[in-house]
């Protein structure tokens, strides 16, 4: 008996449950556009294709089918998955997924039965082939579920979303993901490490220290500093202070300073160099060790260098910190201003294009006065 269903058919079929146990196995064959169950009758289901269970929204109405169709004894059953040989790559992937549903309610999975090859032709000469038997109504029933006349498509339940998602997981797609987040962890917290131990690292002292003021194809010159006095700026902690709208702070090579917000550092052989929006404005940054050498002896040398060296000049000593202008001979100048902070040169440059205007001698005393070495 063959049963067609409208439309409006509800979608789920109910299946008779009267206490009696599946005489057989469930077979249910998985196409791209409907699935078919058959067991105590063939229930055919258009509205549950193979890509609704591949998307997750179909899976669970296919197990509810599966369950009323097996009746009492539902989850103790053996079950057959199989996919059409017409369909896609869609139908193999569903299988997949209703396999391993299957089995994790504790349902037994059986292999298909092998594909019978087409018989041969029959022989004229033989025996007539055996008549073959009239249906009769010892067949079970077939319910077809036909696809609806509209266009609408069937809302999924978010539940049945999240059981398909769930489906669609396995034990090895678990085990790449939290590897994957340890390894992330770790080299996070080496990054860290690295960076909060920069700080605290002493300089090389195989690196030679650059001579003061000593001039650069560019114009930048690396150059020697004088001690600062109790309460003059740069004495303090650089992250004591609470920075005002407009400031930036950059910490960089064992020191940190306060510039106006847009700049960025580049470091070149230990002098840093910031660099903001005005392009005829570079702040030349740099602290070196100096090895216990006296202040006072270091400031003698710098004066008789600006003294000697035609391309320097102005050297001004004032409460423990030394200034002087070097011209590089391209036009731009670079006034230089050093110190000592905790047993370091501190040297801040500040080197226009032109001579420096309001606005860049602004951006230099931000920097001069907020530099320390951490």
């Amino acid at each position: 008996m063959t049963t067609n269903l409208s439309a409006h058919t509800p979608t789920d079929t109910p299946i008779p449950t009267g206490g009696e146990t599946t005489a057989g196995p469930i077979t249910v064959t998985i196409l791209d556009a409907a699935t078919i169950f058959e067991g105590p009758e063939t229930v055919y289901r258009y509205d549950l294709p193979g890509t609704g269970i591949v998307e997750g929204w179909a899976l669970g109405q296919v197990m509810d089918q599966i369950s009323k169709m097996a009746g009492p004894s539902w989850p103790d059953v053996e079950a057959c998955v199989v996919a059409d040989s017409s369909g896609t790559g869609i139908a193999q992937e569903a299988t997949s997924i209703i396999c391993r549903q299957l089995e994790v309610t504790g349902v037994h999975l059986i292999d298909p039965e092998p594909t019978i090859s087409p018989l041969a032709a029959p022989d004229p000469l033989g025996p007539p082939p055996h008549p073959v038997p009239e249906a009769t109504d010892s067949a079970p029933p077939t319910t077809v579920m036909e696809a609806p006349a509209y266009d609408e498509p069937v809302t999924p339940r978010w539940t049945d979303r999240l059981r398909g998602w769930l489906g669609a997981i396995d034990i090895f797609h678990v085990a790449i993901a939290v590897v994957i987040i340890a390894v992330a962890g770790a080299s996070w917290w080496a990054i860290g490490a690295q960076a909060s131990g920069e700080g605290d690292a002493a300089p090389d002292a195989s690196h030679p220290q650059p001579r003061a003021a000593e001039p650069s194809g560019d114009g930048a010159a690396e150059f020697a500093p004088a001690s600062p006095q109790p309460g003059m700026p740069g004495a303090s902690d650089s992250g004591s202070e609470e920075l005002n709208p407009g400031e930036k702070r950059l910490d960089v090579e064992g020191m940190s300073v306060v510039v106006p917000s847009g700049f960025h550092t580049k470091v070149e052989d230990g002098l840093v160099t910031a660099t903001g929006k005005d392009p005829n404005l570079r702040i030349l940054l740099a602290a070196d060790e100096m090895f216990n050498v006296p202040a006072d002896a270091l400031f003698k040398e710098i004066h008789a260098q600006v003294d000697e060296d035609p391309t320097l000049r102005d050297a001004t000593d004032e409460a423990g910190r030394l200034t002087y202008t070097e011209d590089p001979g391209d036009g731009s100048l670079v006034e230089w201003t050093t110190w000592e902070d905790r047993g370091h040169q501190m040297s801040v440059g500040c080197h226009t294009r032109h001579n420096s205007n309001a606005v860049q001698k602004a951006a230099c005393r931000m920097a001069t006065e907020s530099l320390v070495k951490k």
